[in-house]
């Protein structure tokens, strides 16, 4: 090794000093070998752990019923006050426009004619599911539970029209709800426990709107609302 060392400024420096002995060559790879055996290891070890837990969540699983269900060939029951289509019930219904009122996105109509004795026939009720958001606030607002929430949930049409929905449709889709539960309601509660307790509602005025053609009613919307 030579006794005299070169700086960085190139400059020979002191005999005395000496450079720092430079470790062999076989130091290094030894030295190497054995971090790299033990890196292998490691990963080894890591990688061994991960599929025993992979297999132990397997096997505590395999002897489970299993929680996915066939759809479309099964179903699963909607929960009580599911936030789901509404049904709408005309048996209950006053036509008070309560929900109606509450709607954010007003896509509930309701027209009535005054009776005889004071109350309310319901002429027209339509809902347009194409924009109803579902928040329920029309279902909170009824005073009479006649508007629900526990329709179904699939509601996929090819024809987006046919998400508005008259009277008629309304009707048909909840008899045939009443029919598939026995009498029982989304809510969970049947005819004789929700009795339809009524004040005789008076009938709702309509009043000329200044720059408006004809009446304004509960709810007036643009468009396929506006047909008679």
């Amino acid at each position: 090794m030579m006794d005299r060392c070169i700086s960085a400024n190139n400059s020979p420096r002191s005999p005395s000093l000496r450079c720092p002995p430079r470790p062999p060559s076989a130091m290094l790879r030894r030295e190497c070998r054995t971090r790299s055996g033990r890196d292998r290891r490691g990963g080894t070890v890591a990688y061994g752990m991960g599929i025993a837990k992979g297999m132990l969540v397997t096997f505590k699983h395999i002897f489970r019923q299993p929680i996915t269900v066939s759809y479309p060939e099964e179903e699963r029951d909607v929960p009580v006050r599911a936030r789901t289509n509404l049904l709408w019930f005309e048996e209950r219904c006053t036509g008070c426009s309560t929900c109606a009122q509450a709607c954010p996105d007003g896509c509930i109509l309701v027209q009535t004619s005054p009776r005889e004795d004071g109350t309310l026939n319901v002429d027209r009720y339509e809902i347009d599911f194409r924009i109803c958001m579902y928040c329920g606030l029309c279902t909170e607002a009824c005073p009479y539970q006649a508007i629900q929430a526990g329709g179904r949930y699939d509601d996929a049409v090819y024809v987006f029209e046919d998400m508005y929905r008259d009277r008629d449709a309304l009707s048909r889709e909840s008899q045939a709800y009443l029919e598939r539960t026995g009498g029982t309601y989304p809510n969970g509660q049947r005819q004789d426990e929700i009795p339809l307790r009524t004040a005789m509602p008076t009938a709702r005025g309509r009043f000329p709107v200044a720059g408006s053609d004809g009446s304004f009613g509960p709810q007036h919307l643009p468009g396929k609302l506006d047909r008679d």
